[in-house]
């Protein structure tokens, strides 16, 4: 005797429906294992600061805590960073956290990084929300409060099974 199981289904539910409000110059990004992703319109050769939003599925019981822990010790591993904010900051009308820092590239001298996350009950399954924002320091001085913006506009549509 066999059965089928289906994504999505009962016991595996359809990631959450989310929205995120970008200016004009923005466009949207493929990005490997992210679920939305938007650049802003930069010359070639440029770094394109970019909004990457990524949802992990966890066992029902999976914590905002636990989410927290992770990002902060992957964060605190990083040479060099410079850490500027770390607060409980609302995230997709839900409660959640941010971490705001920077760190030193090879590539570009400078990035910064702002990583916010919600965690989303699913039916029988918890989503980890991950909303993260890259700019390089010199962009940031001028960019820094539109990446915000543009991560505070992400939304949750719907979750649905």
């Amino acid at each position: 005797m066999t059965h089928t199981l289906t994504f999505p289904g009962e016991s595996a539910p359809a990631f959450p429906s989310l929205t995120l409000t970008v200016p004009d110059d923005w466009h949207a990004l493929s990005v490997t294992g992210a679920v939305l992703a938007a650049g802003k319109a930069v010359e070639q050769g440029e770094f394109r600061p970019n909004i990457v939003v990524a949802v992990s599925r966890y066992a029902a019981g999976y914590t905002l805590q636990t989410a927290i822990d992770a990002v902060v010790a992957r964060v605190e591993s990083i040479e060099g960073k410079v850490e500027l904010v770390r607060d409980e900051h609302e995230v997709l009308g839900l409660p959640g956290f941010r971490i705001e820092f920077s760190y030193p590239d090879a590539r570009v001298g400078t990035l910064m990084q702002g990583v916010r996350l919600a965690v989303v009950e699913n039916g029988p399954v918890v989503d980890l929300v991950q909303l993260t924002a890259t700019a390089t320091g010199t962009q940031a001085t001028e960019l820094w409060g539109e990446l915000r913006e543009i991560q505070s506009s992400a939304g949750l549509s719907a979750v649905s099974a």
